[in-house]
Formats: C-alpha cells, structure tokens, sequence
C-alpha cells in the first residue's frame, strides 16, 4: 500500500486525519489510499496528494499548481515503473535502477539545479510523491546501490531525515534508509 506516503503529508500539513484501514473503504476498487473528506472521496495516491495540497493551502499560485502537478504525475506514470518492474498481477520483481534509465539522469540534472528539493530550498507536495517512490526501492531491494546518482542520494536523505517521514513510516524504517542513503551519499561523493 502507497498508504504511508499520504500520511507523509498530512504530517508535512500538520492536519489532523482518522486512519479507518479498509472498514468501509470507500474506493470503488477497495484499495487503499483512500481519503474521505466529507462528501468528497479520492482515491489513488497521487491524485489523494495533489488535493490535500489544493485544500490547506500549499498550490496558491498557478506556478505552485503546475510545480506539483508535473512531478507527482511523473512521480505516479513514470518514476514508479523505473523503481518497480511488477508481474502483470502486480507483484514487484525487479527494479530498472540496477540499470540507468533515462529519467534517473534526469532527475539527477533537475536536482543538481533545483537545491536541495524538487521546489528548490522549499519542501514540497511534490518531493512527497516523487522521494516516496525512490525511498521504497531499497525496502525492496536491499542491495541496490543508488550512489551513482549523488543528487539524487543527498535528496533522498534530506527527505528521510524529515519528522514527518518518521512519524508516518515509524522510526525503524526511518533509520534503516537513513543510514542507507547515508551509505549512498558516502559512496557518491
């Protein structure tokens, strides 16, 4: 489940929420995330995202707005299946970042340029989206070294070492990839 990386937000936003697991689970397809906000039910995790962000505030601008909706979209259509190659049930196999996909090197010239977040020295929805899906490849794939990407490495340890991220994945999680992105940063240079 892409659960935790929703309650990554709503811990960025300070928002106060109730996790009602699957009981009653609003979502057509029965999956979780799922978000009920009185009368409005999202789900898919981007999309949960992207309007938490419109609703407390966080995309008050057209250039925020658009910010956001380029890289949580990539973050969802493109940088998943880079990090995750799945059977066609679903079960994840492999990962193409054994390999150099075009859109690591990618992220790694947008990062060398940004600072230390996608949005530059703001934090954003967007790192959320796009950090979650990079932080979950070593959970599965213990021996993946990521250092050739040392943009890519410092960021992903700037967004681990967030409270936030400890408070919604818990703080074993937490430390386990904070000591592997370390060992990445190290590694890179």
């Amino acid at each position: 489940s892409r659960s935790p990386l929703v309650d990554w937000y709503l811990h960025e936003l300070g928002a106060e929420w109730q996790d009602r697991g699957v009981a009653g689970n609003p979502n057509p397809f029965g999956s979780v995330p799922c978000l009920r906000d009185g009368a409005i039910v999202m789900f898919e995790s981007g999309a949960i995202l992207l309007y938490l962000a419109d609703r407390f505030g966080a995309l008050s601008s057209p250039r925020r707005r658009a910010e956001a909706y380029k890289w949580v979209t990539w973050a969802n259509a493109s940088l998943d299946p880079i990090c995750f190659v799945e059977t066609p049930d679903g079960k994840v196999y492999d990962t193409q970042l054994k390999g150099n996909p075009r859109g690591m090197s990618v992220l790694e010239g947008v990062l060398a340029s940004s600072g230390p977040f996608l949005g530059g020295d703001e934090f954003g929805v967007q790192d959320v989206a796009v950090a979650s899906y990079l932080l979950f490849v070593p959970q599965f794939f213990p021996q993946i070294d990521l250092s050739k990407w040392p943009c890519v490495s410092r960021y992903m340890l700037a967004c681990v070492r967030r409270e936030a991220y400890g408070k919604a994945f818990g703080p074993e999680t937490q430390a386990f990839l904070t000591r592997v992105c370390e060992g990445y940063v190290a590694a890179g240079g």
